[in-house]
């Protein structure tokens, strides 16, 4: 149980550096280049990706706790 806690955690900590990331090359290192806001990166993979599997593990975190 305690391992799909830190997982959750884990896969949280990671889809937030990867988004921060993301964001400071896009607004801090291309600064003025207006195509550089069309590029995707790993948006891709840290917003719905990431997000699906930690939903996935919560719900199955708590059908472990329900029965």
């Amino acid at each position: 149980m305690k391992c799909l806690v830190y997982g959750i955690y884990f896969i949280q900590f990671v889809q937030s550096v990867l988004t921060i990331e993301s964001g400071f090359r896009t607004c801090v290192t291309s600064f003025g280049d207006v195509q550089a806001l069309d590029r995707v990166e790993m948006a891709w993979f840290s917003t719905p990706i990431l997000t699906a599997i930690c939903e996935l593990s919560c719900l199955g975190h708590q059908w472990l706790l329900t029965s």
